[in-house]
C-alpha cells in the first residue's frame, strides 16, 4: 500500500498551525516524521504530502492535495492538533462526507487507548485535503493542543505509533537518539522495468520509487538500487541491468536475488 502522509501545516508563512500551550506545527512535525519513518522501516511505501513553508494558504492546501493525487497514493492521512477554548479535550478524525473505513476506526481507537476522550469521526467534506485528495482519506485530529489535560498526556512516540498500527497492523520501535535510515530502496525509470523493480523490492523487503516522477533525497537511504536503464539520483547506487534490453534486466534481477 502506498501511503501519503501529510504533517499538517507549514513551519513558517500563511498555513502557521495553531499556538496553544504547544505549537501544532512542531507537534505535525514531531508525531507525523516518526510516523513516516515507522512505515518506511516496516517496507512501505509513503509519500511525503508537505512542505515547510507557503506562499499563501492554497500553495500549502494545493501542494498537499496535488503530491498525494501525482504519487497515485491508496490512503492519504493528514495528522493535526486541534485548539479551541482551552478546555475542550480529544482526538476525532475527519472523512469526506463522515464516511468510516477500517484505518480510521483503528487510528481513533488506538489513540482514545492513550487515554484521550473519543470525539468520534465527522464530516470534514468541506476540507480542501479531504475534498480535493482522490484517495481514501482522513484528517486526524491527535488532540488538543491548548488543553492541560491533553497536553500533560501527550508524547509523540506513543500517538505514532498508533497511528502506524492503525493503518498497517503493526508498528516499530525506532532509536531516537541514531539517525535514522531507510535500509534500501529500489528505483526504477519505466513501467518496463517497473515489475523488475518490484520484485527486487519484495526480495529486499523494501520500496520502490519512480525517478522520473518524483526526486529522492539520498541521504535517507543506506543503499539504493536502480534497475534499469536511464538516469539515476546518483553515481553511488547499485544498478542492475543498465545495459541490457527488457528480458535481460528481468535475468539481472534474478541473478541478484539469487533466483536464477
Amino acid at each position: 500500500m502506498k501511503i501519503g502522509i501529510d504533517c499538517g501545516h507549514t513551519m513558517s508563512g500563511a498555513d502557521y498551525g495553531a499556538v496553544g500551550i504547544k505549537s501544532e506545527s512542531n507537534l505535525t512535525r514531531e508525531v507525523g516524521t516518526k510516523v513516516i519513518s515507522k512505515l518506511q522501516a516496516l517496507g512501505h511505501t509513503v509519500i511525503k504530502c508537505y512542505k515547510d513553508t507557503c506562499s499563501s494558504l492554497n500553495d500549502s492546501l494545493s501542494y498537499r492535495t496535488n503530491t498525494a493525487n501525482n504519487n497515485n497514493v491508496d490512503l492519504y492521512v493528514s495528522i493535526h492538533f486541534n485548539a479551541f477554548n482551552s478546555k475542550a479535550h480529544g482526538t476525532e478524525i475527519w472523512t469526506y462526507g463522515g464516511k468510516t473505513f477500517k484505518e480510521v476506526n483503528n487510528i481513533l481507537n488506538n489513540i482514545c487507548d492513550l487515554g484521550y476522550t473519543n470525539r468520534g469521526i465527522k464530516n470534514g467534506s468541506n476540507l480542501y485535503v479531504l475534498k480535493h485528495t482522490k484517495a481514501k482519506a482522513m484528517l486526524v485530529e491527535c488532540c488538543f493542543i491548548d488543553s492541560k489535560e491533553d497536553m500533560s498526556k501527550y508524547n509523540a512516540e506513543n500517538i505514532a505509533n498508533a497511528i502506524v498500527k492503525g493503518l498497517v497492523g503493526e508498528t516499530i520501535k525506532i532509536n531516537d537518539k541514531e539517525v535514522f535510515k531507510i535500509k534500501s530502496i529500489v528505483c526504477y525509470n519505466n513501467q518496463v522495468d517497473k515489475r523488475a523493480a518490484e520484485y527486487l523490492a519484495d526480495y529486499l523487503n523494501c520500496g520502490t520509487i519512480d525517478i522520473t516522477a518524483r526526486t529522492i533525497d539520498t541521504n535517507d537511504y543506506d543503499k539504493i538500487y536502480v534497475v534499469g536503464g536511464g538516469t539515476s539520483p546518483t553515481e553511488n547506487v547499485i544498478r542492475i541491468g543498465s545495459n541490457t534490453d527488457r528480458w535481460g534486466v528481468i535475468k539481472e534481477v534474478l541473478k541478484f536475488s539469487k533466483k536464477f
